[in-house]
């Protein structure tokens, strides 16, 4: 399942944030300040993190920048601040996306599709059901367990970016996991039986990438 981590101070704003997002089909993780957003994040992997930009402790836009800079992660930054250079501000950080309150819910889980990839054109290979951790491949459900989604996921999100295996071990099973390199291989073996030996490239004395080959 795709878990979101949630930044938000207002309680009422959190717990409308926290059923939407369930009733989506995605594991929530919610968090009342940026220092509690912090934490959360260095704890648990996720795949994306939405943000108030005006949080107590630690503001949505300095708790945004130092999650950047540990790790590749998509940011999506709710705020009452509705200015072309407030979102000119926010986009120039580096955040993903930006969405103005009061915001329609249907257009927050859209953002939320477009920044997990699960919006795909017609031309798409993959496509993701994170509700019920199934992937299609050209039309076809793969048999993956919890874990080989959450990895091929992972690689979908970071196309074409080298990533080590000490990268995937922190993405996948967090930092507290007693999982080491033999089990990231394992792992990628079982997804290219699965997917094909095409999509997960070895880069030798690094890592992996990942790519979508043509048909």
């Amino acid at each position: 399942m795709v878990r979101i981590l949630v930044g938000e101070d207002e309680e009422t704003m959190r717990d409308l944030l926290a059923k939407l997002l369930t009733h989506a089909g995605y594991e929530v993780v919610m968090a009342s300040d940026g220092e509690d957003a912090l934490e959360k994040f260095y704890q648990t992997a996720f795949e994306l993190v939405i943000l108030d930009w005006m949080m107590p402790k630690r503001d949505g836009l300095t708790v945004a920048k130092q999650m950047k800079r540990e790790r590749p992660i998509k940011v999506l930054m709710l705020t009452a601040k509705n200015l072309p250079a407030d979102e000119v501000a926010v986009l120039v950080a580096g955040v993903d996306d930006y969405l103005a309150k009061p915001f329609h819910a249907e257009v927050l889980l859209v953002r939320v599709q477009k920044l997990l990839g699960l919006i795909q054109g017609d031309d798409q290979r993959l496509v993701f059901y994170p509700a019920e951790l199934n992937v299609r491949l050209d039309g076809t459900p793969l048999s993956l367990t919890k874990k080989e989604y959450e990895l091929l996921y992972y690689f979908y999100q970071n196309q074409q970016r080298v990533l080590t295996r000490e990268q995937l071990v922190l993405a996948v099973w967090g930092m507290e996991a007693e999982t080491d390199a033999r089990t990231v291989d394992s792992f990628i073996r079982r997804l290219r039986d699965k997917v094909g030996t095409a999509f997960i490239q070895t880069v030798y004395g690094t890592g992996y990438r990942f790519e979508i080959p043509k048909k």
